[in-house]
């Protein structure tokens, strides 16, 4: 899953902005595929923080984590958004 990440996985082609066009909300399969995009990025973020103990997490700094924190609530929000979207599909 971490290849994934680091390779940027790409979204979806029907929720790429198109210049000039208004913002499209995925919705069904598209949807979907970026529900699983963002909480692979939540699963990674959450387990760098957290997951295996070491340690990253005190020693970032109170200014990191709180990014981090920020970062991971904006992933989580996403993702529920996105499950709302894809049932609609």
């Amino acid at each position: 899953m971490a290849e994934q990440i680091i390779a940027g996985r790409s979204t979806p082609k029907s929720s790429r902005r198109k210049s000039g066009a208004a913002s499209v909300t995925p919705t069904g399969e598209d949807a979907r595929d970026l529900l699983e995009i963002k909480l692979a990025q939540l699963n990674s973020l959450l387990w760098c923080c957290y997951g295996d103990g070491n340690g990253w997490f005190e020693e970032a700094g109170e200014k990191h984590r709180d990014h981090m924190l920020w970062i991971a609530a904006d992933l989580a929000r996403e993702a529920e958004r996105l499950l709302g979207e894809s049932g609609r599909g």
